[in-house]
């Protein structure tokens, strides 16, 4: 039987079977087509994910095979279309529609005894009620049923080429909580998870996170806080998440007297602006937060048993989304950290952002990758790219994608991605019955059989990454602000902004910036770092000062901290970016125009910055954009005459970007959300970095490969780090020797990857 590992091959993690590394990619289909099958086997592609279900929730009548019977039969198809393939079972877990309807008491309940009527596609049809993730009998019978499964797989010859168990449930099997309501339904004015199931975890969540009763009753604010009887936040309580921004929606759109937007009137209000009142609505927080680590020891949990059963059988799951979800309602974002440092998980994985993913434009990732790197696990990008061949007709309008130069060039960009960021990908055929495969294309599958040769090459040289840019996310402040805050900063920044920058960047939760395996950087630009403790801002600080780096804090770092007399307050701002800082007055336009700096090189004074101004769209679906009100609320402003100034606002001339350079690292602080690349890519280069192009267009780069998706048409310069003869690796053609830069001319959309040799 093949054996399975996540092992650090030259530098970097890698699959290895039988100590030999298989790099990018892996492939995923709907339809078990064997001639199809045997095409993408011919390409070079060897490890193939094979969906199926166990008999326990799929029992099978005289119609349909049971889930066991299905999945050898699925397996055998593969290795007779492709005897060198290896398999990963996508196996879901999720207990069928049956079985949910019998288990009433551990279904998600609403606070007026209600359970939602649900579709949810990992059960198999619609439900009472859908199972809570928290679901002790669904643990155990689950549990038992994938080790019944497993064994009886075993005894077929087939399973020798089986090296791994990807765990699926929930909504399409990514481990949310599906249908519109999520937690709430506003129409009905009901809320959940008021079921006894999900609070015995809420409780253990409390428990763990603190240290006593009486610490949870200062941080919530209230005397009858208790770990028994925990608190299940309101429908009031939840307004935070849109209510603020429709109103100051609704008074931009109609200059109507809304009131003060910011929430704070009489009372003690659910929000502060576009933030949850942390200093009386802390459980909120929490509640979330619970919510999430349910989710997460679940997929723990089933990870354990198969890790148990063959340690030598890979484990992973869809977990860690930031981007396209429900950050409130879904489950399966804030848990992460206890998936990554549970030892029984070697990988997590997303499909990419579905925001301007037509030629030209980029698929952000939803997960923070090298936080599981520096854990030796991988994440996996499911590249689940239609093409040209796509039957959709709105879905081919979206992506733009109507030949196939369209394509080939969006596939190269994912792959260079995957290759560049140390990460892999399976690429996914969704098509099914009469549909034209999406890559069923001689050209595409003529594309993926250099794309393996590429990535064979790459497996054999130093793999280790010294990218000098790092962004760092906060799981906990995911839910302190409103879901649009949420949205803007988290997947529409990283699909308009941050690969535009011109160097590559290495994503991660800023918890680790505590963990000695997490290399240093020359910039670190924190993204939503709102809610931090003394603790967390000083761990930042220290790794800063190892090498006396630049930091970049964004909008309201550190606003929110647990430990302070005062939770909420502006104090907690200023002893993170080292400035005094204040608040304005109510709602502002957060615009602001640029000083001369030598830290701003590629800055427009005549700009103006503070939101984003590109295009986010769907990249899939035709609907209208995405982007959020260029607001701020609460605004922030410096009022530091030590810092010096980079930025003013438009409005009133209050600072709005600045710096000191005398803390032991270079503290930069914007009190906007966002900031523009050319912005980013000026403090970079003040930091130290190399930047290989100053355009903005999509750029990935690691020591041996550079590759550009065009943006616009032109001619760009690529600078490299150092003289080298760059080899095109599809064109297969040397674009110069021992050249410290090239000018190349692309078409908009147009991908090249060149080979630093």
């Amino acid at each position: 039987m093949a054996k399975a590992r996540i092992e650090k091959y030259h530098g970097e993690p890698a699959v290895m079977i039988d100590g030999k590394p298989y790099p990018p990619m892996m492939f995923t289909a709907v339809r078990y087509d064997r001639e199809y099958l045997k095409r993408i086997g011919e390409t070079g592609i060897r490890i193939f994910f094979v969906e199926n279900r166990m008999r326990w929730n799929q029992p099978g009548d005289e119609n349909t095979p049971d889930g066991t019977a299905q999945t050898l039969s699925d397996v055998k198809t593969l290795l007779e279309a492709v005897p060198e393939a290896y398999v990963m079972l996508r196996v879901v877990v999720n207990p069928n529609t049956e079985w949910i309807n019998r288990h009433p008491d551990e279904q998600v309940l609403f606070n007026d005894g209600s359970h939602e009527p649900v579709l949810c596609t990992s059960a198999g049809g619609m439900v009472d009620g859908m199972i809570s993730f928290a679901s002790p009998s669904w643990k155990e019978e689950g549990k038992a049923a994938l080790l019944d499964y497993l064994s009886e797989l075993k005894k077929d010859p087939s399973f020798e080429r089986v090296i791994g168990v990807f765990l699926c449930a929930g909504g399409t099997g990514e481990w949310y909580y599906p249908g519109d309501h999520r937690m709430h339904n506003e129409e009905k004015g009901t809320y959940a998870d008021c079921s006894e199931t999900f609070r015995v975890e809420y409780t253990r969540f409390l428990m763990e996170k603190y240290a006593s009763e009486e610490e949870l009753r200062r941080v919530w604010n209230r005397r009858d806080a208790s770990f028994a009887h925990p608190l299940i936040p309101d429908l009031r309580d939840r307004t935070y998440i849109y209510d603020a921004d429709r109103k100051i929606a609704r008074v931009l759109a109609y200059e109507e007297d809304g009131g003060d937007p910011a929430g704070d009137g009489g009372g003690c209000p659910p929000n502060v602006g576009v933030f949850l009142n942390a200093n009386d609505r802390f459980y909120t927080a929490d509640f979330f937060a619970a919510l999430n680590e349910a989710t997460a020891r679940m997929i723990v949990h089933f990870a354990k048993a198969v890790k148990e059963y063959d340690p030598y059988l890979l484990t992973g799951a869809f977990y860690g989304y930031n981007g396209c979800v429900d950050y409130f309602g879904a489950s399966h974002t804030t848990g992460v950290l206890s998936i990554l440092d549970s030892g029984t998980v070697d990988f997590l994985a997303a499909p990419g952002v579905y925001n301007n993913r037509e030629p030209g434009g980029v698929t952000g990732q939803r997960e923070m990758q090298d936080s599981l790197r520096i854990r030796n696990q991988i994440f996996i990008s499911e590249d689940d790219n239609r093409t040209h061949l796509f039957a959709g007709a709105s879905e081919r309008e979206a992506m733009g994608l109507y030949t196939v130069r369209d394509s080939v060039n969006t596939l190269k960009r994912e792959f260079a991605r995957d290759l560049c960021e140390e990460i892999n990908g399976w690429w996914f055929d969704m098509s099914g019955g009469a549909q034209t495969p999406w890559y069923d294309d001689e050209e595409i599958l003529s594309l993926f059989r250099r794309q393996q040769q590429i990535g064979r090459y790459a497996y054999g040289l130093d793999r280790t990454k010294h990218s000098e840019i790092a962004l760092l996310y906060d799981t906990e402040s995911v839910h302190m602000v409103s879901d649009a805050v949420d949205r803007m900063v988290l997947d529409h920044y990283r699909t308009s902004d941050l690969h535009r920058i011109g160097a590559p960047v290495d994503y991660y939760y800023h918890n680790d910036v505590s963990l000695p395996q997490m290399p240093d950087y020359k910039f670190y630009i924190v993204v939503n770092a709102y809610c931090l403790t003394a603790s967390e801002r000083e761990a930042v600080f220290a790794k800063a000062r190892r090498n006396q780096a630049v930091v970049l804090w964004l909008y309201a770092p550190g606003f929110i901290d647990p430990d302070a007399e005062r939770i909420m307050d502006t104090v907690n701002i200023e002893k993170t970016v080292g400035m005094k800082v204040k608040t304005t007055e109510g709602m502002i336009f957060p615009f602001f125009r640029t000083e001369a700096h030598p830290a701003l090189r590629y800055a427009d004074p005549y700009r103006r910055y503070g939101t984003i101004d590109r295009p986010v769209h769907s990249g899939v679906w035709i609907k209208p954009t995405e982007l959020t009100l260029p607001y701020a609320d609460p605004g922030f402003y410096i009022d530091d005459e030590n810092a010096t100034v980079l930025g003013r606002y438009c409005a009133d001339g209050r600072v709005a970007f600045a710096m000191r350079e005398d803390l032991g690292f270079t503290s930069i602080y914007c009190a906007a959300p966002v900031l523009r690349s050319e912005l980013l890519r000026s403090l970079a280069e003040y930091a130290g970095c190399h930047i290989y192009s100053r355009g903005d267009d999509v750029l990935y780069a690691n020591e041996h490969f550079v590759a550009v998706h065009a943006s616009c048409a032109g001619t760009r310069r690529i600078y490299f780090k150092n003289p080298c003869s760059p080899f095109e690796v599809y064109e297969e053609r040397f674009y110069g020797h021992h050249a410290e830069h090239i000018d190349v001319d692309m078409y908009p959309g147009e991908t090249k990857m060149w080979s630093l040799r």
